[in-house]
């Protein structure tokens, strides 16, 4: 990152994360740093800043820090808790679980339906989280389709991401909630050990005594996730709906 004549890098930085953790206009932000220009070219130059920022963060810093190959198996095995060695064994155990971000309607009447999604009742793109059992985030995998559901999104994911069978052999724990129970079946003909709260039976109005007790061990140890999703909602960026041009490109399309 080099320094030109409107900032410099460390400036740079600081109107990225203020960027994030606030959401303020690009317009206020340019004002706070005084940037001298008319009010239309301190939108656009800070927002030349952002996405450069950005890119370069994406070339530097994530390729190393965040996929499904940066680690080995023993650097991911290092990563476990006392807790899942005891519950699980020593085998990898991964959490997976999905979240979302909101974004505007689309022009293009076909994306405005696939990123619509009915349980939300508004548009917005998903992502899926994979976390060790003592928090550290794996990967964050996305973008996918707001009308997709984690069972489809994890499908798709198992049948592109060659990564995940290098990382992961036979009887390796991949510790789901309910939602996933439709693509079970996918996980456990590829060897995996799949760990996933009970399902009540037709006529049953409660769990027995051994699948609630499994079930809390469950989520004894998928709370990590759901900790990682409330940090990334406090970045006031993520949380409101995000204008459609911030988006890269959705390379993750799931097929059904």
């Amino acid at each position: 990152m080099h320094s030109s004549k409107h900032r410099t890098p460390f400036e740079a930085m600081c109107q990225f994360w203020i960027k994030l953790k606030t959401n303020l206009s690009f317009r206020q932000i340019g004002t706070w740093f005084k940037v001298s220009t008319s009010e239309e070219s301190i939108r656009r130059r800070i927002e030349d800043t952002f996405h450069a920022i950005t890119i370069y963060l994406n070339d530097v810093l994530v390729s190393s820090n965040l996929g499904l190959n940066h680690l080995t198996r023993t650097e991911a095995l290092s990563h476990h808790t006392t807790y899942t060695k005891a519950f699980f064994g020593n085998q990898l155990s991964l959490i997976w679980d999905g979240t979302y971000v909101y974004c505007n309607k689309s022009n293009d009447h076909t994306l405005q339906r696939d990123c619509y999604s009915g349980h939300k009742s508004r548009h917005l793109v998903k992502l899926m989280s994979l976390v060790l059992p003592d928090g550290y985030v794996l990967d964050l995998i996305g973008l996918f389709y707001g009308k997709h559901n984690d069972a489809a999104i994890s499908k798709a994911i198992l049948d592109k991401c060659t990564e995940l069978s290098v990382l992961c052999e036979d009887n390796d724990t991949h510790i789901f909630d309910r939602g996933f129970r439709d693509v079970a079946e996918e996980f456990q003909a590829l060897g995996y050990d799949l760990k996933m709260p009970g399902l009540l039976s037709k006529w049953d109005k409660q769990l027995s005594t051994i699948e609630a007790n499994e079930s809390r061990l469950i989520t004894k140890c998928r709370w990590v996730v759901e900790s990682f999703h409330a940090r990334f909602k406090k970045w006031r960026f993520f949380l409101n709906e995000l204008i459609n041009h911030f988006y890269l490109i959705l390379e993750h399309e799931v097929v059904l």
